[in-house]
């Protein structure tokens, strides 16, 4: 069947937070960041002490906020974030007796993004299990369901893994081969995806992952039965990641875990 005319993007109704001034932005940008930690965490998508998320800075834009190295990610609060220039230095932000020390990478990585995409409010990135098991296979994804359509020719292959992301080199490779897409395979690493908010990006993290899974189970099976799995055609490919692959739809998936961590841990990472 020929895919439908006139995709549309919705518009969700998700609540549009107003504020009196930058600094008033600045705690919520914080406090929505502490959440993504512990959302990351109640998905199964932290491990050990891998992984980084960030928002940028409404009141400094040239800075960033990023979680202090060690702290696991369900325990995260606003207080705890850390306020980092585009030269690694801590500007502001953590605790006292915790210490100001953040991942190295989260800096190469995030800052080299931040700087080069302007349009990124916040960058995800984690060692999730089966985002590390499909990067072996230095691909892109596949187009085979619905849901992978959202990254239709959105998405990227890093295929040069040079170890710990800390040269400015590595980072700036990493950049160059996301150019303008939501999301990026850090080949025998991990993913890495980015977002108009804290929340789209967390929503094409949990998205890409699931997808991944679902490569890795669907080939598995056709391994047994002989049988290729289905690729979809590119004209409906695209036509669902004009629906379904737009920043706000990203933020709207993301919305029910958010709400449902926050139920759940009440004010906790407000603190």
């Amino acid at each position: 069947m020929a895919p439908q005319e006139n995709a549309r993007a919705f518009d969700f109704g998700l609540p549009k937070p107003t504020f009196k001034d930058k600094y008033e932005e600045r705690q919520y940008v914080k406090e929505r960041l502490a959440l993504a930690y512990r959302v990351m965490a109640h998905e199964n998508l932290a491990e050990g002490v891998a992984g980084h998320l960030t928002s940028r800075d409404p009141v400094d834009p040239e800075c960033f906020w990023v979680n202090p190295f060690g702290l696991h990610f369900s325990r995260m609060t606003a207080s705890d974030l850390l306020l980092v220039d585009h030269h690694g230095k801590v500007v502001g932000g953590g605790k006292p007796g915790r210490g100001q020390i953040y991942n190295a990478a989260a800096f190469v990585i995030h800052s080299a993004i931040h700087a080069a995409r302007p349009e990124v409010h916040s960058v995800v990135h984690a060692h999730s299990i089966y985002a590390k098991a499909f990067s072996t296979l230095g691909r892109k994804l596949p187009m085979y369901t619905q849901d992978a359509c959202i990254f239709y020719n959105d998405h990227a292959l890093y295929a040069k893994h040079g170890g710990v992301v800390l040269s400015s080199g590595e980072s700036e490779a990493i950049c160059k081969a996301i150019g303008g897409n939501k999301a990026v395979i850090l080949q025998n690493h991990g993913l890495l995806t980015v977002g108009g908010s804290i929340e789209s990006a967390v929503g094409w993290f949990q998205i890409f992952e699931s997808e991944c899974k679902s490569v890795l189970a669907a080939e598995a099976a056709a391994a047994l039965s002989g049988k290729p799995p289905i690729t979809l055609p590119d004209d409906v490919a695209e036509f669902t990641y004009k629906a379904t692959g737009f920043d706000e739809a990203g933020k709207f998936e993301a919305h029910a875990f958010f709400d449902l961590v926050e139920s759940k841990d009440g004010d906790a990472f407000k603190a």
